[in-house]
């Protein structure tokens, strides 16, 4: 006979630690993928926009990753005044990052 002991995953606690690590494992996955994703879709003209991303994941659980642009043009090539990107390249490699699901 296998007998096979769960006993330490029905503990409330480990189970919620596990869904925790697990949930940040994916947001941290998730924002880089972003991270990348917005470096990647910039529109380049001398190249100091690509290279202006920054990026912070989240370090614990509940955290939300932050990914900014600090060049002065920024919001207005956000808003699709390059040919190279359109309005609405930044939602999308939002979307195609958390549909992939960090992976």
């Amino acid at each position: 006979m296998i007998h096979i002991d769960f006993s330490d995953l029905t503990d409330k606690r480990s189970v919620q630690k596990l869904a925790e690590e697990a949930q940040l494992e994916v947001v941290q996955k998730v924002t880089l993928d972003v991270h990348r994703n917005v470096v990647l879709g910039s529109p380049v003209d001398t190249g100091a926009f690509r290279g202006a991303w920054t990026v912070e994941t989240p370090i614990k659980p509940g955290d939300s990753g932050k990914i900014e642009n600090a060049t002065p043009y920024g919001p207005q090539l956000l808003r699709g005044h390059s040919k190279q990107a359109p309005d609405g390249w930044v939602d999308n490699a939002v979307e195609a990052a958390v549909r992939l699901g960090g992976e």
